[in-house]
């Protein structure tokens, strides 16, 4: 399962959205990056980041220039790589 929260403008406009979560089929973007994904799956998919930040267990790889997009990071099992367990998407223009 997974949480959704949504930022607002002062008009009310939707201008962000994430969602958070170990699992969910229904949470992609629209390359194809999910809850679970690798980041080797993020450079497949979306090339080399804008930039990234690394806090102990946790990464935030940004790839909001052209996709407007960012990826919350973690590493759930010591012995697997980071995996996806939150996605950023920001509205465009």
């Amino acid at each position: 399962s997974s949480r959704y929260a949504f930022v607002l403008d002062k008009f009310n406009r939707v201008v962000q959205i994430e969602a958070v979560g170990l699992s969910d089929g229904r949470v992609r973007t629209k390359r194809g990056v999910s809850f679970g994904s690798t980041f080797g799956t993020l450079i497949n998919r979306y090339n080399a980041p804008d930039g990234y930040e690394i806090s102990g267990t946790n990464m935030v790889v940004r790839y909001l220039t052209r996709d407007r997009v960012a990826f919350r990071m973690q590493k759930v099992d010591a012995k697997k790589p980071h995996v996806v367990t939150g996605i950023v998407v920001a509205a465009g223009r």
